[in-house]
């Protein structure tokens, strides 16, 4: 299939574009590369670019990701379970089916960049000290913000608020509603798409967070289960409650798919429309070995996906006490700021790569233990 007819299917479910002032509609030519042809791609499906959109307009910061995990608790439905650690983690697995079940683990970061308010000031009057995180400064005093509570699950809760930088310097929030300490605070910006590009706010990592989820739900068995870590962007350490859990109550699991949103400049070559898998994270070490012989495998089954190193990070390194391990990865143009832009081609490229991944680990057309020699 050509990425124009794949780009076509996706567009169907969500055909108005909306772009906020002063907001990017074009992509810089040579980006995507149009209508190369594939012989053997393979398509699970369509990018639900509603849910899409739903997952990226909510707020979620920090391990207060109550109004995410009530969107994902509704996608799964009552045919899974859900294992719910505060501040830690969120685990959907079949119903009927426990931990100690596990084969196959996705797994992707919820938490976008944003902050959270510390005390109130004197100056300027009705401000409050803010902590940041994943931009500037100045780019959160130069966008639209929202708010919301740290105990929060409906995103209707959500309040408007802004950011300056007082004559100290210091950033400060003010709005009414917020509560020190409490308050919660990232951009507010609407999803636009527009042919094969969907653009809006935390895309790092609501794409990935769509693809895992999805892939979970196109396997269907009890032994894939999808791990959602709370918070990445301000704490990479929050995995670790995850792990502690895994090492605990999943002893069998045979590979362990991270799967993340780096920017297009961090990558090596990087493209919009295509998945990569990272054995090397900034000074990290992702299973080298084991990754070049799962890309040459899955590529060999006609995936779309390169090899490639990073120049940034994540949490993935913490999972590879687990099993083996690799780094999914799916490029934006222009991570961590207000609007950021992504190819629908290959969010749903990254969607099939990992139900190949999940596969070859439960002993499909490509078996896992012939990686491993």
């Amino acid at each position: 299939m050509s990425d124009g007819m794949y780009a076509r299917r996706h567009r169907r479910r969500y055909k108005e574009f909306r772009c906020s002032k002063g907001g990017r509609t074009t992509m810089e030519q040579g980006v995507l590369q149009g209508s190369e042809e594939v012989a053997h791609g393979q398509v699970v499906g369509e990018v639900d670019t509603a849910f899409l959109a739903q997952l990226a307009e909510l707020p979620s910061v920090g391990t207060a990701c109550g109004p995410v995990v009530q969107a994902l608790t509704q996608r799964f439905g009552p045919g899974y379970r859900r294992v719910l650690v505060p501040d830690g983690f969120c685990l959907f697995q079949l119903s009927g089916a426990a931990p100690q079940a596990l084969r196959v683990l996705f797994v992707a970061h919820l938490d976008e960049i944003g902050g959270c308010v510390y005390g109130p000031r004197d100056e300027p009057p009705g401000s409050y000290d803010a902590r940041w995180w994943g931009a500037e400064p100045e780019a959160f005093a130069a966008a639209n913000l929202q708010a919301f509570d740290v105990l929060a699950t409906d995103p209707s809760s959500a309040f408007t608020v802004r950011a300056e930088l007082a004559p100290d310097g210091r950033l400060v929030v003010l709005g009414d509603g917020v509560r020190p300490y409490r308050t919660m605070w990232t951009y507010r910006e609407a999803v636009a798409l527009q042919n094969d590009l969907v653009e809006g706010k935390a895309l790092d990592p609501r794409a990935t967070v769509y693809a895992v989820t999805e892939a979970t739900r196109a396997l269907d068995n009890p032994s894939v289960g999808a791990l959602f870590v709370m918070a990445e962007e301000c704490d990479v350490h929050v995995a670790q409650r995850a792990v502690a859990f895994l090492s605990r109550r999943a002893p069998d699991l045979r590979v362990v798919a991270n799967a993340d949103v780096p920017d297009l400049k961090a990558l090596g070559e990087g493209r919009l429309d295509t998945p990569a898998l990272r054995i090397y994270e900034g000074h990290a070490l992702v299973d080298p070995t084991f990754g070049v012989r799962a890309a040459e495998e899955l590529q060999r089954r006609g995936m779309h996906l390169h090899l490639t190193g990073a120049r940034s990070s994540s949490q993935t390194s913490l999972f590879r006490a687990l099993a083996p391990t690799l780094s999914v990865a799916i490029p934006c143009d222009g991570v961590h700021q207000p609007r950021g832009r992504m190819s629908l081609t290959g969010i749903q490229r990254c969607t099939d790569l990992l139900v190949a991944i999940g596969q070859m680990a439960l002993g499909g057309p490509m078996e896992i233990e012939t990686l491993q020699v």
